[in-house]
């Protein structure tokens, strides 16, 4: 199946919007509940949440603070699980205050390719070698992490199939790319249509607006404008990584069975713990 033509046009008939859930200095987090699949049903809400990195304040001040005096709030979502999908370096620089947050146990599952401002393609922009980043950049990084780190992600949806790991919080760094892989692929196996997973990844960008200009010290002489893609969320990467799977496996859930050790069985129980009737 070809990538969708994408363009400032291309909208998706559920306003992701809606998932959107601030606590506290949070950009980034969702309640994934509401939104719909092909059949029907809908996300039941307060089963999954999608969430930027939060780390006790000072740790790294390009991370999200946790801030005690939201306490409530944060227990308040009832997350059972927190999933860390940020590699071994970013969690020694800084812990996820998720946990201690939530009062939930944590899960790490390091992957190591990515890292708003902590990748390969920083290095490179950095020492020349790589004067721009463009969509098909992302969409080719996206495809590589996808194919290097199956079971990652399938340890993950697996945890999202136990009815007594869930309420689940899965995060990376920003709550862009590891994180907006693992929930497409989610969505995709709950039968979520296309233009909804590839709307969902793309809120990011709007959350998060211009995340180049945090990371401007890193880029002294560089223009920013020809890199500025590195720290969006655009939605033709999604959407040509998502296509690549079906191209090579026939589809997601294909993939999934191939290469993530995610059986019908588990997607079955994926649907029937977060999914309400239609």
């Amino acid at each position: 199946m070809p990538a969708r033509k994408w363009n400032s046009e291309t909208t998706s008939p559920w306003d992701v919007r809606s998932t959107h859930r601030p606590v506290g200095a949070t950009a980034n987090l969702r309640d994934l509940g509401g939104t719909p699949t092909a059949d029907g049903r809908t996300i039941t809400p307060g089963r999954v949440y999608r969430a930027e990195a939060l780390v006790t304040r000072g740790a790294n001040p390009l991370c999200t603070p946790w801030e005690p005096d939201h306490t409530e709030a944060y227990r308040a979502l009832g997350v059972r699980t927190v999933i860390d999908l940020r590699s071994k370096g970013e969690m020694d620089r800084a812990a996820s205050a998720w946990p201690e947050a939530t009062g939930a146990a944590c899960v790490l599952l390091p992957i190591e390719e990515g890292g708003e401002g902590d990748t390969n393609y920083v290095q490179e922009i950095r020492t020349g070698a790589r004067t721009s980043f463009t969509a098909a950049d992302m969409a080719e990084y996206y495809a590589l992490t996808l194919r290097r780190r199956g079971p990652e992600f399938g340890g993950a949806l697996r945890i999202l199939a136990d009815p007594a790991r869930t309420p689940v919080l899965v995060h990376c760094a920003a709550g862009k790319d590891r994180t907006g892989l693992l929930v497409a692929l989610l969505l995709e196996a709950l039968g979520v249509p296309r233009e909804v997973v590839v709307a969902d990844y793309a809120l990011t960008g709007v959350l998060r607006p211009n995340r180049v200009q945090a990371y401007a010290h890193l880029f002294e002489g560089v223009d920013l404008d020809a890199i500025a893609l590195l720290f969006d969320s655009p939605a033709t990467a999604m959407d040509e990584a998502l296509a690549s799977l079906d191209a090579e496996f026939g589809s997601v859930t294909g993939f999934l069975a191939a290469q993530c050790d995610v059986t019908p069985h588990h997607v079955d129980a994926l649907r029937a713990g977060l999914l309400s009737p239609s």
